[in-house]
């Protein structure tokens, strides 16, 4: 179990440990997976990319590649969102809805495109480093803060991302401290830094809507007011993220003359419950070293959500929390065979995995050293990926 630090503040502690953590897995991955060259890491595919029109310094392979590219591509130039340019073209119409990490990283890079393969990776350093300490600002009543920082932090999701230029991380660093902001009650900044996750990642809404339920529900118990003149700052924790969606969404819509969410939401929704049967089924048809690990990341993770919801009627944990992390786990057995199906360390699932073990974590539970399964099951899986793209 890791022991609390009298002398560091836990939210730093919780930093460090991750950055202890992180910085050689991708120094590693960079050397051995990716042959030293860092562009490697987001898996530019031939059958999205043109070799004659992308960037010389780029490096390609054959095949499909993987969702990084799509990230690199708008880090380049988050201002042009043409379906086609610098020889990557999008494969679906949603990806430019998630312009908060490479517009990160193109900040990050001052513009210059031979850097953004270096700011792509730097700034998801820094995001995981902020997920860590975020989280531990958030179960510092717990007793246990340094262990739920590094634990949140380490999530086997967050090797895949870091390791492929994935945007999960910084979406939930930002989701993490527009948290802090609400708990602070600096409601207008709490529902700004809520808009950036959600144009960083849409799954990033369901804190934001489980805030709007939230105080529905508590609304809809006193009488006399009408709800809608009960309004107040708490407002802007949710209308300012779906403000900010839906305009950003009409934005796409002009640019790309279709509606991005829809393709969205047809790609990544399937029959509930069913489709995650069907991942089990798939996943056992081959007892490969790649399933094996799904099915240790599955187990890690069914425990975790059962460690919440043994937590749920915990006055410790705000009711928000509670209900993101139903709505979270209604969203994941509801997701499409797309995600199920394939072993992509269970990255879609990052905010079930926060909200489950803070949940869990501000119940002040009798075993809290159970969260250390966490980092152990990280460990593992990332070991391959210092191998393997």
């Amino acid at each position: 179990m890791i022991r609390e630090n009298a002398k560091l503040p836990p939210e730093k502690a919780a930093s460090l440990l991750t950055l202890a953590a992180y910085l050689p897995f991708l120094i590693l991955r960079i050397m051995i997976a990716g042959g030293g060259e860092p562009g490697r890491l987001s898996l530019i595919g031939s059958v999205f990319s043109n070799r004659a029109k992308l960037p010389s310094f780029l490096p390609s392979m054959t095949g499909t590649g993987y969702d990084g590219q799509f990230f690199l591509r708008l880090a380049l130039n988050p201002f042009n969102l043409a379906k086609s340019a610098y020889g990557i073209t999008f494969d679906t119409p949603f990806r430019p809805q998630r312009i908060g990490y490479p517009f990160f990283a193109w900040l990050a890079s001052f513009g210059d495109a031979h850097l953004v393969p270096y700011a792509l990776i730097a700034v998801n350093l820094v995001a995981v480093c902020t997920i860590a300490w975020s989280a531990a600002r958030l179960a510092r009543g717990s007793g246990h803060p340094i262990l739920a920082g590094f634990a949140a932090a380490t999530f086997f999701g967050y090797a895949m991302s870091t390791g492929r230029d994935l945007s999960e991380p910084t979406a939930a660093a930002l989701a993490l401290i527009a948290m802090n902001l609400f708990e602070a009650r600096k409601y207008l900044f709490a529902g700004l830094v809520f808009a950036a996750a959600a144009l960083t990642l849409e799954t990033e809404l369901i804190v934001p809507i489980a805030i709007g339920v939230a105080w529905l529900y508590q609304q809809a118990k006193q009488t006399g007011t009408p709800i809608l003149r009960r309004l107040d700052s708490r407002a802007y924790s949710w209308l300012l993220p779906g403000v900010a969606t839906i305009l950003w969404q009409l934005t796409l819509t002009h640019v790309e003359h279709t509606f991005p969410g829809a393709s969205d939401l047809a790609g990544n929704l399937g029959v509930p419950v069913l489709t995650l049967f069907v991942g089990i089924v798939t996943h056992l048809h081959q007892l490969s070293l790649t399933n094996l690990i799904w099915f240790g990341q599955f187990a890690v993770f069914a425990v975790m959500v059962v460690l919440a919801f043994s937590s749920l009627r915990s006055l410790s944990v705000p009711l928000y929390l509670k209900i993101a992390f139903v709505l979270m786990l209604l969203l994941a057995i509801s997701t499409s065979g797309e995600v199920w199906n394939h072993s992509s360390y269970f990255r879609a699932f990052d905010l079930l995995w926060l909200t489950a073990l803070l949940t869990w974590i501000r119940s002040k539970p009798n075993r809290p050293a159970l969260a250390a399964v966490g980092p152990i099951a990280w460990i593992v899986s990332a070991i391959p990926l210092i191998v393997f793209l």
